[in-house]
């Protein structure tokens, strides 16, 4: 099959015909698909175009919160860990489950915090 436009261009014409489907289910399902296409297959002009699109999608919005979310967690556990040498792991299970909220509530009383235990008032 030859074709007078290129790999590329015919790849950012597939994303954004995806991106102007209205049904948000729908576009979700064809952007998701394309995505597992361009990890793939695609060159780097297509998966840079394809990131910026998709990062403006719901689904794009999702992952980026859970991603900081998942980072500030992290965070806040080495910074538990080392100020007092030695987080009990059913601390840190405890710390996973917290809202963000939350999580930036104890990294903001961080000092003020004097034992391990003092985290009980956070669960």
């Amino acid at each position: 099959m030859s074709s007078k436009i290129s790999k590329s261009e015919r790849t950012l014409e597939g994303i954004e015909l995806a991106n102007s489907i209205e049904d948000s289910a729908v576009k979700l399902k064809c952007l998701t698909l394309l995505y597992a296409l361009f990890d793939k297959f695609g060159d780097q002009i297509s998966k840079k175009r394809f990131k910026e699109v998709f990062s403006v999608t719901e689904i794009g919005k999702m992952i980026r919160d859970d991603g900081k979310s998942e980072g500030k967690t992290e965070i806040l556990i080495k910074l538990l860990s080392k100020k007092f040498k030695d987080l009990p792991q059913e601390y840190e299970e405890k710390i996973k489950k917290l809202s963000s909220e939350k999580i930036e509530l104890i990294a903001t009383d961080i000092f003020d915090l004097e034992k391990v235990e003092d985290l009980e008032k956070y669960f």
